[in-house]
């Protein structure tokens, strides 16, 4: 835990170092205004990552933990789950802990806190035991390979889920990592349970 928060401190302080040298051209404001929720290999998606503006905001927060970011990226999953009218759960898709220690913090996770739904956020339920290669750095077909069997349910803590749980990732462009998130899940929901799989953007 020590080396974690050490990892973490020594990351933020690197990101400090380059605004410090490199000042960042200020946050865009996210034009789009109307959720068009769309589905794409059973994953449902918020908005379009071929909006230059939406694909700015996701870099920013997933390579430079952009707070200001991930706030405007927040406020589209906050429309999404408000439009379901139900209690849900939400579950920021998991990273391995060596694009932890490499990063220092979970982008999905830096959304999720800025979302007024932040208490309905679980965090320890879903996990990626096994490192795997940047999904824009393969195949197709070795995407999805490569994530069979990578996540792992702590299945003590799923009775603690409401019926309807969202399972949250970033971008979704072959479903691999969704689907293989979702066969870790799935079996240790409670009887009757809904789950949806949600990316920000396809």
């Amino acid at each position: 835990m020590i080396q974690r928060l050490y990892n973490s401190h020594m990351v933020r302080t690197y990101w400090a170092f380059l605004e410090l040298l490199w000042p960042q051209q200020r946050v865009p404001l996210a034009k789009t205004t109307r959720l068009s929720v769309r589905c794409f290999n059973e994953v449902q998606y918020l908005l379009s990552y071929q909006d230059q503006t939406i694909q700015t905001l996701i870099k920013r927060t997933k390579y430079q933990a952009d707070h200001t970011a991930a706030a405007q990226l927040a406020t589209y999953l906050d429309r999404y789950i408000e439009s379901l009218e139900v209690a849900c759960g939400v579950l920021p898709m998991p990273i391995s802990y060596q694009r932890w220690r490499g990063r220092g913090y979970n982008h999905i996770e830096l959304i999720c806190q800025y979302s007024m739904y932040t208490d309905q956020v679980h965090t320890d339920i879903l996990t990626k035991n096994r490192h795997t290669k940047q999904q824009t750095q393969v195949t197709r077909n070795e995407r999805i390979k490569q994530q069979c069997g990578t996540f792992g349910c702590n299945k003590a803590y799923c009775h603690t889920l409401p019926h309807t749980v969202i399972l949250l990732d970033d971008v979704v462009t072959t479903g691999a990592t969704m689907q293989a998130a979702k066969a870790a899940l799935q079996p240790h929901l409670p009887a009757g349970s809904k789950l949806l799989c949600v990316a920000i953007a396809h």
